[in-house]
């Protein structure tokens, strides 16, 4: 069965995930008062999800474009993602945090890219893109990527709120009550 597929390239992509990267990205997170996501499409929306886990453990987290973004500034953090490596309006973004004086996270499938020229990447995820095929999946375009990015994403959430006791409950309260 095709979720059986899925699942199976999500469990060979996490054993290549490398504690250590996991473990200077949340070092990252944790040493900066403000931490900003951006990306598209898809990707976009594992950024999102972070985000909002972001605000759930207690950080302040924004979404770049949103109305309510505030400015970056020297010494914020700015997490993108872009499976080519090649999405202009990510590079960009990166290239203009740089500027500013914010750390950047980066995670790609093409460390060769433009992206990965900007700064090499933080965490690679072998996947395909809009561009490429991969060996690592069947599945159409991103897809892998996107998964991995959410997987990512949880996983640096799982474990710092294993850091903090009673984080669970602290991020309930947390949660969005007008719903």
């Amino acid at each position: 069965m095709e979720a059986q597929v899925i699942v199976n390239e999500l469990e060979t992509s996490a054993n290549q995930l490398n504690a250590e990267s996991i473990d200077t990205i949340i070092r990252k997170v944790k040493t900066h008062d403000r931490i900003f996501v951006y990306g598209t499409g898809r990707s976009g929306l594992m950024l999102k999800a972070f985000a909002m886990r972001l605000m759930q453990i207690g950080l302040n987290a924004y979404v770049v474009g949103e109305t309510t973004t505030p400015s970056v500034q020297k010494g914020d953090l700015l997490v993108v993602a872009s499976a080519s490596g090649e999405t202009g309006s990510v590079c960009m973004t990166a290239q203009s945090a740089l500027k500013q004086g914010t750390d950047l996270v980066v995670i790609s499938s093409n460390p060769e890219s433009t992206l990965g020229k900007i700064q090499t990447p933080d965490i690679v995820i072998e996947a395909a893109t809009k561009f490429s095929t991969s060996k690592a999946s069947v599945q159409p375009l991103g897809s892998l990527f996107e998964q991995m990015l959410l997987v990512v994403f949880d996983t640096i959430i799982l474990k710092m709120s294993q850091m903090q006791e009673g984080a669970n409950d602290d991020m309930a309260k947390r949660h969005a009550s007008l719903e």
